[in-house]
C-alpha cells in the first residue's frame, strides 16, 4: 500500500464569484444576521478567497448605520463606512442585498481613483464623476 500524499493548502483569489444562482463582485453589499440577537447587520464585500476544497468565503468591510437608517431595509446613502474584518466570512452565512452603487465606498484599488495617490507620467488620467477644479490646478501644478 502507498500513502497518498499530504494536501496542500491552497488559496485562490477573485473579483467576482457566483455563488447559489447570485454573482457576487467585490463591492457588493451583503446581510449577515446575528445569531445572539438576530439583528441583521450590513457589510461590503473587500475579496473573495476560495480553497483547497472549493469553500468560499468574503472579506468584509463592515457598514455603520446612521440615525437616518431605516430600520426595514437597506438605504445606502445613509449607511458610513465601518471597520475591516480580519477573517474572511463562508459565503453561507451571506445574503446578497445590492451590487455597490455608483461610487458607493470604492476599493482602494479601483481602477479609476478620484484624486491620484502618486504622479503618473505618460498615461492620461481621468475618472468616474466630479472633480473640483482647485484640486486639479494644485494636482497638475504639484506635477510639474
Amino acid at each position: 500500500p502507498i500513502k497518498a500524499p499530504e494536501s496542500v493548502s491552497t488559496i485562490i483569489t477573485a473579483e467576482s464569484i457566483f455563488y447559489k444562482g447570485v454573482y457576487y463582485q467585490i463591492g457588493d453589499v451583503v446581510s449577515v444576521i446575528d445569531e445572539q440577537d438576530g439583528k441583521t447587520y450590513y457589510a461590503q464585500i473587500r475579496g473573495f478567497i476560495q480553497d483547497q476544497y472549493c469553500e468560499k468565503s468574503a472579506a468584509l468591510t463592515w457598514l455603520i448605520p446612521t440615525q437616518a437608517s431605516p430600520k426595514d431595509c437597506f438605504d445606502p446613502a445613509s449607511y458610513i463606512i465601518g471597520p475591516e474584518e480580519d477573517l474572511p466570512r463562508k459565503m453561507e452565512y451571506l445574503e446578497f442585498v445590492c451590487h455597490a452603487p455608483s461610487e458607493y465606498f470604492k476599493s482602494r484599488s479601483s481602477p479609476f481613483p478620484t484624486v491620484p495617490t502618486r504622479p503618473e507620467k505618460g498615461y492620461i488620467w481621468t475618472h468616474v464623476g466630479p472633480t473640483p477644479a482647485i484640486s486639479i490646478k494644485e494636482t497638475v501644478t504639484n506635477n510639474l
